[in-house]
Formats: C-alpha cells, structure tokens, sequence
C-alpha cells in the first residue's frame, strides 16, 4: 500500500506541475499581412488557425502544414494564393503582296484588297501570392478575327489593238449584250436594259441570232405566261424568275423579241440551225422551272421542249415537251444543263449525281455516269457542264470522285475530268484532281480539249484557276494560261475559234484572245465588267 501511495503523490506532483491548455504554447501567426503571438492549447496547427479565425482556400499554403503538431515559439506562416485566368487581345499584323494585273494600265498600281488587322486573344494564368505576382503562364491562344491581306494589283494592262475577228464574238458585260465583229475595236451595245441575267446566253451556229434571259423586276422584262397545254392558263403565283428574249443579229437595228418562255434555266440553239428565223429552219432546246419561296427561288421542272422561233413576232412554231417533268434525281430541284449534240438529234444531260443521253425524237435517256452529289452545305447544287467532241463519239465532263481520306463520298473534295462514249461503251479519266469547276470544253476542230486545273484542287470550289490544253486522251497536258505569278482564273469561261487553234477567255472582267501556236494573248476589252462570251462563224 506505501508503494502505491508514493506513486499517486508522483503523479499528483506532475499533474500540479504541468500548465493547463489555455496556457500551453505561444506561437507566432503570420497571416494576412499581419504578425502576431498566440497563446494556444491547441494540439494541431490547423486547430491554431480556426481558434484564430483564419480561414484558407483550396489554393492558400500554410507552413508548417496543417496536420503538424504544435509547439512552443512555433512560427505559423498562411500565404494567400489566388490563382486566376486573364485575358488580353492584341493586333495581329497583315501580310502584303502585289499581283501583277492585266485589268490595271501599265505602269499603275491599284489597292485591289485593302489590309485589315486581325485580333488574337490570349488567355494566361495569374498565379499570386499574398497580393504579388509570382507566375504568369499562358494557356490559350484564340484568333478572333484573322488578319486579311493587301493585295495591290500591278499594271500589266496593255492597250487594246485591233485583232481581226472572224464571224461574230458576243458577250457579257454589264448585264448587257455586246457583239464584235471584224475587229476587236469595232464593239457594239446589243442590249440597253441592263438586267440580262446570264443564266441563258446563246450565239446562233451561224452567229446571226442571240437567245438571252432577262431577270423579271419592276422596270424589266414581263415575260408572259404561256397556256398551258390543255390551252389553260396557269396558276397565278410567284413573280417569275426570268423570261426568254431573241435577237435577230442579222438584221439592221433589230429589238429584242419576247418569246414568251418565263423560268428558263437553260436553253440553247441546234448545231443545225441555219438561214433565217423564219420558224423552220433554226431550232431551239429549253427547261423550264416553277418560282419558289426558297432561298434559290426556283424548283426545276426538270423538262425539256424544242421548238423553232420566228424572229417577225417571236413565236415557237412546232413546240413539243420532249422530257416530261420529273424528280431529276438528287437535289433534282436545282435541275440539269444540256449540250447539243453535233449531229442535233440528241443531247447530253448533267446533273448533281448524273450525266447522260438524251434523244430527242423520244426523249428517252441514257445514263453515262452515276457519282455521290457533291454536299454544299449552302442553297446551290454542283452539276457538272458537259461538252461533245467534234465528231460527237464522246463527251467531256467532270465527275466527282472519291475522297483520298475516307470522307463521306458527298464531301470527298475530288474533282475529275473524264471523257465518256456517248454509246456508253468506254470511259477514260483524262485528268485527276482538276476540280469543280474544271468546266472542259472540246475544240471544233482537231482534238484539242481546254479545261480548268484548280490551284487548290481540294479546296476547288473558291480556288483560282489555270487553263490546261490536253489532247482528246489526256495526253500532252499544257498550261495555257494565266503566268503562275498572276491571279487565277475565278471560272474557265472559254470559247473557241472557228479553226479550234485561237481562243478567247474571260479574265477578270475582260476579253483575252489566246493563240495555241504560239502562246500569245492580247486583251480584246478593258472594261473590266465582261461574264460571258461566244463564238461562231
């Protein structure tokens, strides 16, 4: 019993010896800019901090760290961290070129694009420490606007000579038709309305006749229904979108004569058309379409009538519908282009997934070629333009291919020239790649076919152009024209001379005659404002 008695005075010796909590630690607490002593019993440093009040966020740093256990003279150090995203927008500078141009007087020089600015935005993490910046990391870079170049065009315009022109040249310009004849200076107004709209513009074989469409507006052509062929009239709807106009080139001060056609997507002359327009010797091919609300403002019919004009009051003698109304297959509501053939008793037909035969004494049709429609993703429709050769045992068109990159074959970016035998016996790839709007055209004479190579092949739909010369296989592929140091062409709008050796192509709003013997061009306009043109004799 004496030994447990002095083991209980031991003990009760300590415990009077030892201070209570309240009184157990002093420490110094370094927080929020201030210093200061604590007199703690607590046991941890983080129980210092909340008997202190000092809360911390999930970026703040205390050292020693919070489990720590406390001890006396211990020094507690809290440094507030805030971590945050800023961000700052800064110009990003534009580059310059200069294009040499054939629109712009030699010795000029002409701000085509002006240069624009572009704007980044950068994104950093701020990283500060009890109220100073000790990081500054970027994390994103955001282009919001992107700079856009200066383009300033240097002149290589050179004056415009006389170049002797066989048979008759017309073109566009303006919205108006324009003849030449003879000579390159000798130009002359056709039209003054000013609201031809390029979707039907047609020379005659013998150029003597030009077939237009004026675009209906409250100032411009009215374009009378026709009787439907139960002799109804039709509906009252929609405004038309345009109407059929002939011009008798072969007599003196002729006026444009109404044929009384409205909604005209395509339409052109016979190779066989001959002599006056008297309504029997000349015939004429058209299609037709309804005006919709939609964002192109039509739907096809996808038809297809021939009749012959008579220029005396611009009736359509021997009128007959030689394809009926239809789908038109896939986007069918665009509708299809046509080319004559040489011999006039067929056509070819092109449309979005399609290109094929059609005769005309029955309208029954032959398809060539079937491809995936090229997916715009906008309210317009590729089809490709189809072209005969001379002898008409083919015809020239572009076909979609396939991706190289497994895409959807409606998105594949591939665009080829090929060659098919209007008897649907063979088929050639003449040029891979070219692009959409490679628009091949076979010469009237001799093998030669003219087509566009896209400069950007897989981007072909806003690329600029080359014009390439190839014979009738694909072989011997030439680059005609532009130099590579000057723009491309936006479309290849060619057309043929009489002896398939000279050409002309719109470039840049004007006439350019080339020359296949010898590479030569020589601006035949310099208003800047041509579309279109044709060629006969």
């Amino acid at each position: 019993m004496a030994r447990w008695g002095l083991l209980l005075s031991l003990l009760a010796l300590l415990i009077g010896c030892t201070p209570s909590p309240d009184e157990c630690c002093t420490v110094t607490l370094i927080a929020d800019g201030a210093t200061r002593s604590v007199f703690t019993g607590a046991l941890t440093v983080r129980d210092v901090l909340a008997e202190a009040g000092v809360t911390l966020d999930a970026d703040d740093r205390v050292s020693p760290v919070e489990p720590t256990l406390v001890e006396d003279s211990m020094a507690i150090r809290v440094v507030r961290v805030d971590v945050r995203l800023e961000t700052e927008r800064r110009e990003v500078p534009f580059e310059r070129r200069t294009v040499r141009d054939a629109t712009v007087p030699e010795g000029q020089t002409r701000l085509l694009e002006p240069g624009m600015v572009g704007v980044e935005e950068l994104t950093y993490r701020i990283t500060v420490e009890d109220g100073m910046q000790v990081e500054r990391h970027l994390v994103d870079t955001v282009l919001v606007t992107a700079p856009r170049t200066e383009v300033v065009l240097i002149g290589a315009q050179a004056d415009v000579s006389a170049v002797p022109i066989s048979g008759t040249l017309a073109y566009l310009a303006s919205r108006n038709a324009w003849v030449i004849q003879r000579t390159s200076r000798n130009q002359r107004r056709l039209t003054y309305t000013g609201d031809l709209d390029g979707r039907v513009f047609a020379l005659s074989p013998e150029g003597t006749a030009l077939l237009f469409t004026r675009a209906v507006t409250a100032t411009g052509a009215e374009g009378a229904r026709p009787a439907d062929e139960d002799g109804g009239e039709p509906d009252e709807g929609l405004p038309d979108i345009n109407s059929l106009w002939l011009l008798d080139l072969a007599t003196v001060d002729a006026q444009p004569i109404d044929l009384g056609v409205p909604n005209v997507l395509w339409a052109d002359w016979a190779p066989d058309c001959r002599g006056e327009l008297t309504g029997r010797g000349c015939r004429i091919a058209y299609t037709t379409a309804a005006p919709t609300e939609s964002d192109a403002g039509w739907k096809a019919e996808n038809d297809l009538w021939v009749g012959w004009p008579r220029a005396t009051d611009g009736a359509l003698l021997g009128l007959r519908r030689v394809v009926e109304p239809n789908a038109g297959g896939a986007y069918g509501w665009w509708g299809a282009t046509f080319a004559w053939a040489p011999n006039g008793e067929a056509l070819a037909y092109a449309r979005a997934d399609e290109v094929g035969v059609v005769k005309v004494v029955n309208g029954a049709a032959t398809p060539l070629a079937r491809f995936a429609p090229f997916r715009t993703y906008a309210a317009w429709v590729w089809a490709p333009s189809v072209s005969w050769s001379r002898d008409g045992a083919l015809i020239v068109t572009t076909l979609h291919g396939e991706s190289p990159s497994g895409d959807a074959p409606e998105d594949s970016p591939v665009f080829d020239v090929w060659a098919l035998a209007a008897d649907g016996t063979i088929t050639a790839e003449l040029s891979s790649e070219a692009g959409m709007w490679a628009a091949p055209s076979c010469a009237p004479r001799g093998d030669w076919i003219v087509f566009g190579r896209a400069r950007s092949p897989y981007a072909s739909q806003t690329s600029g152009y080359d014009l390439y010369l190839m014979d009738r296989d694909g072989s011997d592929q030439q680059l005609l024209f532009p130099a590579a140091e000057e723009l491309g062409l936006t479309y290849p709008e060619v057309a043929w001379g009489p002896q398939g050796d000279r050409l002309v192509v719109v470039y840049q709003g004007n006439l350019v005659l080339l020359s296949l013997a010898d590479g030569g061009a020589m601006a035949l306009t310099n208003q800047g404002d041509a579309a279109a043109v044709r060629w006969r004799w």
